[in-house]
């Protein structure tokens, strides 16, 4: 292992998270200038961790300027786990030391310890959306933007943002590259590695840039359209208001959002094939279709259920945000919001679906199990895993009665190579081996005053990248109630579930430490 050539790439990757987070310090300056004196302790936190983080980097850039640049799979691997690890430090030291230096009457309680620090950050850069933060309107704007920030950068993914701008990485950005991405390998985009990740961040940056405006004609501050489109086109739902969605009452912005959290789904490598081959390159795409479908049906579903009691639906942020009654056009809008948010593993909320019928939830959660599309910036398992799950169980059940029938597994025109479906199958397995485990260690920890609804749920969701859950995790709950050693164990979940399990666990293994 070349451990000099990780700790120049980490070095030159915690430059440009300094450099972002300068961004956010200057911005937060210029609010102290308007008059808004919280933001002074916000600026001091983020300029002082963005200097000692900038200083850090070059040191370390310096002392490794004569390692060997060609990198190994091992390398990139470990870089890979390590990136993401370092980052989420990093990214929590200006919510700590803001905590530190701050007026305590304006603090927020939940942010004392670095625990909860690590965990905020964590499920920024993974997009998971999971927040122990119970008053987020009182947080200065300067955090609220590197909040955002942090999910932005989580979306296509920290390594490939490196790899974009990084021209020395070489032969090593192919295997960075790979050993972040999820999902099967998206067709379109280019055999150049640097190429590709500079088209999915320019995709990236088109569908920022459209949100943004978007919001801003809806209504939006220009602060507030700037943080919720980061946080719409990751697919990360953080919000910059505690009732979330509910809080802006606007029937445009919700559909606004339903529209983008949609296109941030599909596979980013669809989009340049449509640019090459033409928009119905779109339609002939079997995932795409399978997951237009079946947002559709879930949401005419969802709505039927919604009409078919006479309750109000609740809202987040009741008693403040009045209760809607389940007239067609109220029940559509709030369905198709909720399981839009839901399906992309967005995590917004407008009404509180911890109050939906039975059958309602149960279809929530099964999409927020499924996710998005590979190649997206959506969490879950991802629509093309659970198609070639399917097919492989119709083939195994038509062994059963037609044994000598040999037909090949395809998902569109793709065929589906025996090494495809082990890898599904195994990371099919491995997710419910760690839900199971995820579930009892926070059981453990929590004891009796947990359920265990409660305890499924938050694994459940940190494990995705899906943020809110259903009871005491639920649309209108923090995690800021959890004990310490719960927060680092989801913490891990967030990590393990961006990168599909396999890139983290095979640093555990004994061959991958005596190949080297």
């Amino acid at each position: 292992m070349n451990l000099g050539l990780v700790a120049r790439n980490l070095g030159q990757f915690i430059l440009v998270l300094s450099i972002l987070m300068g961004v956010s310090s200057l911005l937060s300056l210029f609010w102290v200038s308007q008059g808004d004196a919280d933001e002074l302790w916000a600026f001091q936190a983020l300029i002082a961790c963005s200097l000692i983080g900038a200083l850090f980097s070059l040191t370390t850039i310096f002392l490794t300027r004569s390692t060997p640049r060609y990198m190994h799979r091992s390398e990139a691997v470990f870089l890979v786990s390590t990136s993401w690890i370092v980052g989420a430090f990093f990214a929590a030291s200006p919510y700590w030391i803001w905590s530190l230096i701050g007026d305590p009457e304006f603090i927020e309680p939940s942010l004392h310890s670095f625990t909860a620090c690590f965990f905020e950050a964590m499920s920024g850069l993974t997009t998971t959306g999971a927040t122990i933060i119970d008053d987020v309107e009182a947080m200065p704007r300067g955090l609220l933007l590197w909040r955002a920030l942090t999910q932005w950068l989580g979306g296509v993914g920290i390594v490939v943002l490196f790899v974009a701008v990084l021209p020395s990485l070489g032969v090593g950005g192919k295997l960075l590259f790979s050993a972040e991405s999820t999902g099967p390998n998206p067709e379109g985009l280019r055999p150049h590695i640097r190429q590709t990740a500079r088209i999915l961040w320019l995709t990236y940056l088109v569908l920022s840039i459209a949100t943004f405006l978007t919001y801003l004609v809806g209504g939006m501050s220009v602060f507030e359209a700037v943080a919720q489109a980061m946080t719409t086109v990751s697919t990360a739902g953080f919000s910059t208001r505690n009732a979330s969605f509910a809080s802006f009452d606007s029937p445009f912005l919700e559909y606004a959002a339903c529209v983008f959290m949609f296109l941030s789904a599909i596979s980013f490598g669809l989009y340049f094939r449509a640019i090459r081959k033409g928009w119905r390159a779109l339609l002939q795409d079997t995932e795409l279709k399978v997951f237009a479908v079946l947002i559709v049906v879930c949401i005419l579903i969802v709505t039927a259920t919604l009409m078919g009691r006479d309750e109000p639906i609740l809202m987040v942020g009741s008693p403040e945000t009045p209760a809607q009654e389940p007239s067609f056009l109220n029940s559509l809008r709030l369905a198709a919001f909720t399981v839009i948010s839901l399906g992309t593993t967005t995590g917004y909320c407008t009404a509180d679906f911890d109050y939906f019928p039975e059958l309602a939830l149960c279809i929530l959660m099964l999409l927020a199990f499924i996710g998005g599309c590979a190649g997206s910036t959506a969490g879950g398992m991802k629509v093309v895993r659970a198609i070639i799950t399917l097919k492989v169980l119709q083939s195994t059940i038509e062994r059963e009665h037609r044994p000598s029938v040999v037909r090949p597994l395809k998902v569109g025109r793709n065929r589906i190579d025996a090494g495809i479906k082990i890898e599904v199958l195994s990371l099919l397995l491995v997710s419910f081996f760690f839900l199971a485990l995820s579930t009892a260690l926070v059981q453990i920890i929590e004891g009796p005053r947990l359920d265990l609804t409660t305890a499924i749920s938050e694994s459940f969701s940190c494990l995705f990248n899906i943020g809110p859950g259903v009871a005491s995790a639920g649309a209108s709950e923090t995690y800021s109630w959890m004990k310490p050693a719960t927060k680092w164990v989801l913490s891990c979940m967030m990590l393990l579930g961006r990168l599909e399990f396999f890139t983290v666990l095979v640093l555990f293994t004994r061959r991958y430490w005596r190949s080297e």
